[in-house]
């Protein structure tokens, strides 16, 4: 069945290219051949066209190439290669002829050449950019067998993705200490993946459409509001290629992990219509291999309790391009996605988990789509005008035993009525536009831009009172929550080349926040009414950037300025406690701010590059999960968020790469952190662990990994690996007395991945955690005491092939 339906989108897609005739008739053919200008090695797959035109194809195995009716006259070819610098040729078409041409391309070593947008919102060099900007290529996503931005984003310095809850796997990203809730996951520059999508998103987001990745740490609210305290991640997705192709790859590994893309790219006759369609299916099967334990050896022991829970993934997507479909040069984008998740997991054993209502399991649906219109207008030879708007529909069905639990716990052990049982549902919509006009002035270059975020969110579970105090002891309700957020946002931003050394980008936002919750219950489950709370914040945050090119070689950058965070929405395991009154969220919670600050060096060399990066935020009015106090409890809660305290981030990020011998390339990077609250934690102030409580949890105090990649002729070998310092991680027990601060040991774990070309396949298997290292103890009172991986090695192979014409 999983075969018919790829066969059948594969139809479906040539279909499509078909409708989308090609190149009409001309005079002038051009061959050639492309070389690899240090080594003369020929270059097959480089994608040669006639710039402005749908004239096309790529390079054949033996790095030759012809292409048919180009118009005569004068022209621009590109050539284009991953890994490689572009490189264009101006020439004469004689018509009747065959126009001979051949391109030697110089590698791009360190990916210097790639174009970056999020820094300043500009497009630059990734070696010009003003602020440090940092690349995950098309390229990398490949070699790292990245099939969703969880794993595109593993290894990246700074930054830190993981995953917590064995019956759930909700996963997160922690950028230079701070956490999820700090960092703003963007889709092409709109911060359209917040709210209900931040618990499971990482590993939600395919990577079938995406062209490369771009990471910004440091505050960036200066430019993209609220969230933004730690920096930004911009996934762009990719364009219609200047000549039609279609790609197709099919992926198998142990445990069912199992992954199917497929995408076409193709324009019309005159150029002026581009489309892009892709498909995604990716399957997880549950793994089990580990066990509650104290040390390694017990760890290592099966418990029927899921370490990776069962997934079915499918993304599917189109982006259609249209060039002048109003005035001449100006440009309509359209773009739209959908996103179908079903995971299950919990106790595995004869099948437990997969009966949705049981103890010690937890079944989550997804069901999200996205719909994205960008008009861009140039305005003379200086100026542009950019309006961009997107819509948003997330929906989710969860069950997990919390209901079941609480009710059994409350009713010696019965169960309650089959007809009370149902899932928890919830309904997010979300409408972001924005809208923003830049012009070159002399030596500056202007941007200023509105941004309009609004979204609501609906939800409904079902929950018992616990509280043993109250005359509703064990009753079983219906919960309702409405939630909505507001937020109108207005920067501007210069970005002045003093001299052709010197560029300073001072940048300023204003934002307005406002938001509320209302809670209700469809029976009476303690004296009074729910009480609303309501939120009204406006933020003022400037922004500094400096670049300084010394010399041809070395450059270093300075970035500092404010971030903030208004008190709404966060990166909790949603069905389990915002669906409902447990969690009071007061009117006097405070918004966090941030004050931060890079540095950088960087040596740009001809086949070795070297970076430093300094860092600090300073975190002001932290926000925490913690147990409701007794007035709280009084309103019918059981848990609260809180202002807890002030925090400080820092330290140091060094990076090496180097390109020794011809096809071998090397990178290494490592960290020195340290993050730290102002005071000991109230929750551990009258244990043992009070002193170690300042350390801010999950953040290593040394990180770093390496990276060696050797590509002879056809081949690509990849071995990666990741290396984690000491930290400390909470370990919150439900039996009195157990729980502690954990000061977890230093790890590495690697990856390798092999590959081969053969004409139009690529043949390629690899491995992860190839030497199965999984953490020391192990805690299932405790979902969230992950702190390395619990399984060991998974295996991959696959084939691609990819077809231009």
């Amino acid at each position: 069945m999983k075969t018919t339906h790829l066969f059948l989108l594969l139809l479906m897609l040539l279909y499509v290219s078909n409708a989308f005739p090609q190149a009409q008739r001309s005079e002038g053919t051009l061959s050639g051949y492309v070389l690899d200008k240090k080594s003369d090695e020929r270059l097959p797959s480089v994608t040669i066209f006639v710039k402005g035109t749908t004239q096309g194809t790529s390079s054949r195995s033996d790095g030759t190439f012809v292409v048919k009716n180009i118009p005569e006259g004068k022209q621009t070819i590109v050539a284009q290669y991953v890994g490689y610098r572009p490189q264009e040729i101006n020439m004469t078409i004689d018509a009747g002829k065959d126009n001979a041409i051949h391109f030697e391309l110089e590698e791009d070593l360190f990916n210097l050449e790639q174009v970056v947008v999020t820094g300043t919102r500009t497009p630059h060099f990734v070696k010009n950019v003003p602020i440090r900007t940092e690349v995950v290529t098309s390229q990398s996503l490949r070699t790292k067998n990245a099939q969703n931005i969880f794993e595109a984003l593993e290894a990246v310095p700074g930054l830190r993705v993981e995953n917590q809850c064995q019956s759930c796997n909700f996963s997160m990203v922690r950028m230079q200490g701070l956490g999820a809730e700090h960092t703003q996951v963007q889709i092409n520059g709109q911060p359209i993946y917040s709210g209900l999508a931040s618990v499971y998103g990482l590993e939600q987001i395919g990577t079938g459409d995406v062209d490369r990745i771009e990471v910004v740490k440091g505050a960036g609210s200066a430019l993209y509001g609220s969230s933004a305290v730690a920096g930004a991640i911009n996934i762009i997705t990719r364009e219609p290629s200047a000549i039609p192709s279609i790609s197709a790859d099919i992926q198998f590994g142990n445990y069912g992990t199992n992954a199917y893309n497929i995408s076409s790219s193709m324009r019309n006759d005159k150029g002026n219509i581009g489309l892009n369609v892709y498909a995604q299916k990716v399957d997880h099967g549950v793994i089990d291999e580990t066990g509650e334990g104290d040390s390694r050896q017990e760890v290592k022991q099966k418990d029927g309790i899921t370490d990776r829970v069962e997934s079915k993934l499918h993304n599917v997507g189109f982006s259609l391009y249209v060039d002048n479909p109003f005035f001449k040069d100006d440009k309509l984008i359209f773009r739209g996605k959908g996103i179908n998740e079903k995971r299950a997991g919990g106790i595995i054993t004869d099948d437990y988990y997969k009966n949705p209502f049981t103890d010690g399991t937890e079944n989550i649906t997804t069901n999200r789509y996205e719909g994205e219109v960008n008009y861009i207008k140039p305005i003379g030879q200086r100026s542009e005008f950019q309006f961009n708007t997107s819509y948003i529909d997330h929906n989710r069905e969860a069950t997990n035993d919390s209901f079941l639990s609480d009710y059994m716990d409350t009713h010696d052990g019965d169960t309650p009525n089959v007809l009370d049982m149902r899932p928890y549902i919830a309904k997010e919509n979300t409408r972001v536009s924005s809208l923003s006009f830049k012009s070159r002035l002399e030596n500056h270059n202007l941007i200023f831009g509105v941004q309009y975020y609004t979204t609501d969110l609906n939800e409904t579970g079902m929950y018992t009172v616990v509280d043993e105090t109250s005359e509703y002891y064990g009753n079983a309700y219906k919960s309702i929550a409405h939630k909505h957020a507001r937020e109108m946002g207005a920067y501007i931003q210069d970005e002045w080349n003093v001299s052709s050394r010197l560029t300073v980008v001072p940048g300023v936002r204003i934002d307005h926040h406002s938001s509320g919750e209302e809670y209700t219950s469809d029976r009476k489950v303690f004296d009074g009414d729910f009480p609303k709370t309501e939120f009204d914040e406006t933020s003022f945050n400037p922004r500094l950037a400096l670049k300084y090119q010394l010399t041809r070689q070395i450059t270093f950058r300075a970035n500092a300025g404010t971030g903030f965070r208004a008190p709404y929405g966060f990166s909790e395991d949603l069905h389990l406690c915002s669906g409902s009154p447990r969690v009071w969220k007061s009117s006097e919670l405070k918004a966090e701010t941030s004050r931060s600050a890079n540095f950088s060096a960087d040596y740009y060399g001809d086949h070795f590059q070297v970076s430093a990066n300094l860092f600090y935020t300073f975190l002001k009015n932290k926000i925490d999960f913690a147990d409701a106090d007794d007035e709280v409890k009084k309103l019918g809660y059981t848990y609260q968020w809180e202002n807890i305290d002030d925090a400080v981030v820092k330290g140091i990020e060094l990076m090496v790469m180097a390109n020794p011998a011809r096809n071998l390339n090397l990178g290494v990077d490592f960290a020195l952190n340290s993050g730290k609250y102002n005071n000991n934690r109230g929750d551990w102030a009258e244990t043992g662990y009070a002193d170690i409580s300042r350390h801010i949890p999950r953040f290593p105090s040394t990180t770093g990994s390496v990276k060696i990649e050797y590509s002879p002729r056809s081949w690509m070998f990849t071995l990666y690996g990741i290396y984690q310092g000491k930290m400390y991680i909470d370990y919150i027990s439900e039996t009195a007395g157990n729980s502690k601060i954990k000061e977890t040991e230093p790890y590495m774990t690697f990856n390798v991945r092999a590959s081969k070309r053969f004409g139009l396949f690529n043949i390629y298997a690899g491995a992860k955690n190839i030497f199965n290292y999984i953490q020391d103890e192990k805690h299932l009172d405790d979902a969230a005491f992950i702190y390395a991986p619990l399984y060991g090695a998974l295996y991959y192979a696959g084939i691609s092939i990819n077809i231009s014409y």
